[in-house]
């Protein structure tokens, strides 16, 4: 199992959750230049206040999956848009293999600029991921 399938496997409990607007991928993951060494760069719009809660599911989702063997917080690391960093690593992959999970507040209101951005949405159920066009 690759980092991407873990992710297609917990995104369905992910998706359920009421805080949870939006899942999508970015980085080498997101352009198809991933390798055997590449972390995986997966972000989530959430409710307003909700990181810890959020967090929480998708660990929920994860320990579904497999053993995590270590976790580390960089907390928020921007107030203005809100944003937040978690990494997880699962027991049996290789150490550089990570999941890198961001997540920013719904409010955030992020618009994509097609020139600039490449994402993979994984899903979006309300409209939380905006192109500029």
């Amino acid at each position: 199992m690759n980092l991407y399938e873990v992710i297609s496997k917990l995104s369905p409990d992910l998706e359920q959750s009421p805080i949870i607007n939006a899942l999508w991928l970015e980085g080498s993951w997101a352009t198809g230049k991933n390798n055997h060494e590449s972390d995986i760069d997966v972000w989530m719009d959430v409710e307003d206040g909700k990181f810890a809660e959020s967090i929480d599911i998708f660990r929920t989702a994860l320990e579904r999956i497999g053993k995590i063997d270590w976790e580390d917080s960089r907390g928020v690391y921007s107030e203005n848009p809100k944003l937040q960093k978690h990494t997880f690593h699962l027991e049996g992959f290789p150490l550089k293999q990570r999941i890198e999970l961001d997540l920013q507040e719904h409010s955030r209101k992020f618009v994509f600029n097609k020139d600039e951005h490449i994402i993979m949405v994984i899903f979006d159920k309300n409209n939380s991921i905006n192109w500029n066009t």
